[in-house]
């Protein structure tokens, strides 16, 4: 039988999956790309295997069709990868970094027979210095995962998948690969703050090894319009007074930045945009740039048939994208999971606004609460930790470190507006110290505390879930961004395009028609009228895609089937945008 696939899936060069460069935000020309065939082996023990029976497509999950291997993986399993390369001549006796973007979860890390590295996560990247590259090298990565971990997370990953749980993913599962730095000293990461208001841009640096004087130019279409030095603490502010031109989804202008320090050379790009909330009347609306926007977006869950949590190819990442922006879409939520770098990076060359989940874990959640909250309307504490999942410190310190790491990868992406800390409920603790701790981490974007229940009045936006009128409606708390970060969900089964024979979705249509009736009038009765009556200033369909047993996506999960009228919905959105103007005038005149 013929593997459930993408058209993008089916196109994959097995041999050089995903070559592009994995990281646009900080790139040196020194890259080689390790994904592509590994030798595999699956064991019971930790202790590398004598031999390797199997090959593994890296970057892809052992789980999925597209590793070449589509198999279970279990808590007690160890998962063994080995891959000897040869690297170009001139990177030979030269110190490099070794990058695993993602592993799921707890992994070991050899290179040239030695012990460099472990790591415990799954979502956050690993960086590794090697120093001394010979011609001909092998690195080697034994990992082990246990999906229903009470410690690590996990988002909408199930050893028992069904309905909103999808099937695991285990081992590597982003891009491998290795570039080469000068053996004295290097940049190790920059930091980059929009000063909107002031029309400059903040640079902060790091450097290993002997820091040497770093210079800063910055260029918008090729042309040089800022340059600086670095001062001894390693930052640097250039002013764009005479060449200042903002991001916004109709225009997302981006400057590009080279860092030069010594035989160092960085490239990157950024943004002028800001993020913030402003008070209308006696309401609040998200506001870019210092102007109020109405946000209207489609949950985006990332998973593809032959790929899972990866995917497949640039192209299917920009095809998912610019269908959103096709729609009329200015959001994106990315929910429950971290993309590579170049899926966000295609964000903010598009004009997509994101909203970041931070990914959740804990142990498992209450099928009761589950199923009762969207329909009746209930508060819990979130510092009884037992109830909510999180009676494990080690589970609470875990959630720390995973959120400090996301937050430290996607600072500088242009695109992310906000981040939402907790989805309802699940492993939810403390909402409102770990509001203040994210916000002191990065005081430039808004956050969604609480998304869905369990409301403890902190964040930016009273957010919302409602799949389901009749029970609950919105209110306006006046204090903060009223948001209903979750609607829909409505299912469209498409024969020949579905991945399971079970279906989930909130509502069932057996037609294109019905479907696209009650889509328009969700928006019309829902989101138009929230707009006006209650202030609603974002929205967020569910969602992109379908997902394995979840046929309530926009399109098939195949992405093959486009089930939503897309002229119908663009101008459902146009119109959500246009009453919220009008709306907002009113006050602003």
């Amino acid at each position: 039988m013929k593997a459930f696939s993408s058209e993008f899936g089916e196109k994959v060069d097995l041999a050089h999956p995903l070559p592009e460069h994995p990281n646009p935000l900080f790139q040196r020309d020194s890259f080689v790309s390790l994904n592509g065939p590994w030798e595999f082996a699956l064991t019971k023990t930790a202790e590398k295997p004598t031999s390797y029976p199997n090959k593994i497509i890296v970057p892809f999950a052992p789980e999925t069709s597209l590793s070449g291997l589509a198999i279970s993986v279990h808590k007690n399993d160890f998962l063994h990868y080995r891959k000897n390369f040869e690297v170009p001549e001139v990177y030979v006796g030269h110190d490099a970094i070794l990058h695993f973007d993602a592993v799921d979860q707890v992994c070991d890390i050899f290179f040239n027979g030695l012990f460099v590295g472990h790591h415990e996560s799954g979502y956050t990247p690993i960086a590794i210095h090697i120093s001394c590259l010979q011609k001909t090298n092998v690195v080697e990565l034994t990992a082990q995962d246990d999906t229903d971990s009470s410690v690590f997370p996990r988002g909408k990953q199930s050893s028992d998948p069904a309905g909103i749980w999808y099937q695991s993913t285990s081992g590597i599962w982003q891009s491998v690969w290795l570039e080469s730095v000068p053996d004295g000293g290097y940049i190790k990461s920059i930091k980059l703050t929009p000063l909107f208001d002031e029309q400059k841009l903040r640079i902060q640096a790091e450097f290993v090894g002997n820091r040497a004087f770093a210079n800063v130019e910055a260029y918008f279409h090729g042309q040089l319009v800022a340059k600086g030095a670095m001062d001894p603490l390693g930052e640097c502010i250039l002013d764009f007074n005479y060449s200042f031109y903002p991001w916004t989804p109709d225009n997302p202008n981006l400057y590009q930045l080279v860092i030069i320090a010594g035989y160092d050379m960085v490239r990157s790009y950024f943004a002028m945009r800001k993020f913030s909330s402003v008070a209308i009347g006696d309401e609040h609306y998200f506001a870019l740039n210092n102007k109020p926007l109405f946000l209207s977006g489609a949950l985006d869950q990332g998973y593809w048939p032959e790929s899972g949590m990866t995917p497949p190819s640039e192209e299917a990442i920009m095809s998912d994208l610019l269908f959103l922006k096709k729609c009329g879409f200015n959001l994106v939520r990315k929910h429950a999971t971290v993309e590579p770098l170049r899926w966000y990076s295609a964000c903010d060359r598009l004009g997509l606004l994101v909203l970041q989940d931070f990914v959740n874990g804990g142990s498992r959640y209450s099928s009761l609460l589950i199923h009762a909250r969207p329909l009746f309307h209930f508060d819990m504490s979130d510092t009884n930790y037992k109830k909510l999942g999180r009676l494990l410190e080690r589970s609470r310190n875990q959630f720390y470190l995973d959120f400090k790491s996301t937050i430290e990868r996607l600072y500088n992406v242009p695109s992310v507006f906000g981040w939402t800390i907790f989805n309802e409920g699940w492993g939810q603790f403390d909402s409102a110290l770990i509001t203040d701790e994210v916000r002191s981490l990065d005081p430039t974007r808004l956050l969604d505390s609480t998304s869905g229940w369990y409301d403890k009045k902190v964040g930016d936006f009273k957010s919302e879930h409602i799949y389901f009128w009749t029970f609950l409606n919105l209110k306006n708390d006046r204090k903060r961004i009223l948001s209903l970060t979750e609607f829909g969900g409505y299912s469209l089964k498409v024969k020949r395009h579905v991945y399971s024979t079970r279906s989930f979705g909130y509502r069932y249509f057996n037609s294109f028609n019905g479907f696209n009736e009650a889509v328009s009038r969700l928006y019309r009765k829902r989101i138009i009228c929230n707009i006006k009556r209650r202030g609603l200033g974002l929205a967020v369909y569910t969602q992109l895609s379908d997902v394995e047993e979840e046929q309530n996506g926009l399109v098939t999960f195949d992405r093959k089937i486009v089930k939503i009228n897309v002229a119908a919905i663009r101008a459902l959105n146009l119109l959500a945008a246009e009453t919220f103007y009008n709306k907002t005038k009113v006050f602003l005149k």
